[in-house]
């Protein structure tokens, strides 16, 4: 099976600076893009501005302290729900037999990590022709209580456990960049990272600080680089410029920043 894992940044299906806006164009756009791959794959996406800000607002991802973390784990469990039915719906308009996994009824968090993942749902889906999307989310957590489970680390796991091509991620810059481009004109594009390379450079890298309650771009390259350890080759790809995901699909080197392990 010719598989790869499409992680769809929150910055690239809502317009982060306004709660639960989505940027239904774009979003019709990728759907459209996708129909036209052969391959298989399986999709995950960030919250957004439907997820961050309830996230945020109740401290979600603290662990269970207080009664009013509840109607803000409900709350941050219904926006990403919302989210994930319309992402799914523009699949499925798009032609593509999409369908929506829960995240918390396939996975096991402790301390806000994944223990356990039945992972043969996925594996049947896929096998049969359906393509699974999947979502950050408030999860339960046995340790905590309640805890965030990020779109990054559902990635990290899933590629680790089914035998993927490539990962991608998808933002909304044109890959990893040593400032962040959209408030620095200096800016530098990094073509490349590897493990060794990382190591050397990720405290000289000034990152957005965007409201991002799972890490932001700094926590996605330290995820996309232990999967490089283990083999695992990903790239950080611009998904709101049309047809970067076919390019890169095609190995075409110039999309994004690559990460791998030489």
């Amino acid at each position: 099976m010719n598989l790869f894992i499409l992680k769809l940044g929150g910055s690239v299906l809502t317009d982060k600076d306004k709660e639960f806006s989505l940027r239904e164009r774009l979003l019709r756009d990728l759907a459209g893009e996708l129909s036209s791959l052969e391959e298989k794959f399986v999709l995950v996406h960030g919250g957004g501005s439907f997820g961050h800000p309830l996230a945020s607002k109740y401290d979600i991802s603290s662990g269970f302290r207080e009664e009013r973390q509840l109607v803000g784990f409900s709350k941050t469990r219904e926006a990403m729900e919302k989210l994930n039915f319309r992402v799914v719906k523009a699949l499925n308009d798009a032609g593509i037999p999409a369908i929506s996994i829960q995240t918390s009824a396939f996975t096991v968090v402790e301390d806000g990590k994944i223990i356990s993942m039945n992972i043969e749902i996925l594996q049947k889906l896929l096998e049969i022709g359906i393509i699974p999307v999947l979502y950050g989310d408030s999860v339960v957590d046995i340790e905590k209580g309640m805890s965030i489970l990020s779109g990054d680390q559902l990635l990290a796991e899933i590629a680790k456990k089914l035998d993927v091509s490539e990962v991608i991620l998808g933002v909304d810059t044109d890959g990893v960049y040593t400032r962040d481009p959209k408030e620095n004109e200096d800016a530098e594009l990094i073509p490349k990272i590897t493990p060794e390379s990382w190591e050397n450079i990720k405290n000289l890298i000034e990152f957005p600080t965007e409201s991002d309650v799972t890490g932001g771009m700094k926590n996605k390259v330290e995820v996309l680089v232990n999967l490089a350890r283990e083999g695992i080759e990903s790239r950080v790809i611009n998904a709101t410029k049309g047809g970067n995901i076919t390019k890169c699909r095609r190995r075409n080197k110039k999309v994004g920043t690559k990460i791998s392990r030489e």
